[in-house]
């Protein structure tokens, strides 16, 4: 998730806009899978939305938790250290150490989680104004319907074979804000659970 569409100063509720860049912008949850076609996009809240926010009121995150409730336990989406653990969304391990087997777990998530960056980099190569140079004067609710096409013209693209430009390097930022707690024992719960698979897959890694 990155602030993929930068905005003209919008009218009303300016400040949800202002993204940590010092930007107007919407903060979109693009989600894809290994192929890389993209298969859902939230573009709803603004720029100053924090990651773990906007994932945690999105309509993604309540269908893989029901289904991860109605017995799927072996279907995981990936994401970065702006995200929470969760059983159903796997996360890098917070200061690890070198050689250690967090190290080599993060090394390999990192590698897997690249997927997301090359859709990135394709997405805003063949659809320019999703660039951070550009700026898209139109209203967020407008914005958000650009984004929506661009996403499905591309997955269109990648269906035809149409060829992909030069990939430009993302720029996204890894999240260094905390993230809040959650004293819901339900949610809890859930956390102990996710440690417990995350570290599953780290051992077998070096085992």
């Amino acid at each position: 998730m990155e602030p993929i569409s930068h905005m003209v100063r919008p009218v009303k509720d300016e400040h949800l806009f202002f993204n940590r860049k010092l930007k107007h912008s919407i903060n979109a949850m693009v989600i894809c899978d290994h192929k890389m076609y993209i298969r859902a996009v939230n573009g709803v809240y603004g720029g100053a939305a924090h990651d773990s926010h906007v994932w945690s009121l999105s309509n993604e995150r309540q269908y893989i938790k029901a289904q991860y409730q109605n017995g799927d336990k072996s279907s995981w989406i990936i994401g970065d250290s702006g995200y929470p653990l969760e059983p159903w969304l796997l996360t890098p391990y917070r200061n690890a150490e070198e050689n250690s087997p967090e190290m080599v777990y993060n090394e390999r998530f990192t590698k897997a989680r690249s997927i997301i960056e090359r859709v990135f980099g394709i997405l805003k190569d063949r659809f320019r104004c999703l660039l951070a140079e550009r700026e898209l004067h139109y209203t967020p609710e407008k914005v958000v319907k650009i984004l929506n096409a661009c996403c499905a013209l591309r997955n269109i693209c990648l269906t035809y074979n149409v060829e992909p430009p030069t990939v430009i390097e993302s720029d996204e930022e890894g999240s260094n804000l905390a993230l809040s707690t959650n004293s819901d024992i339900e949610e809890n719960d859930f956390l102990r659970i996710a440690q417990t698979v995350r570290d599953r897959i780290k051992n077998s890694l070096v085992s």
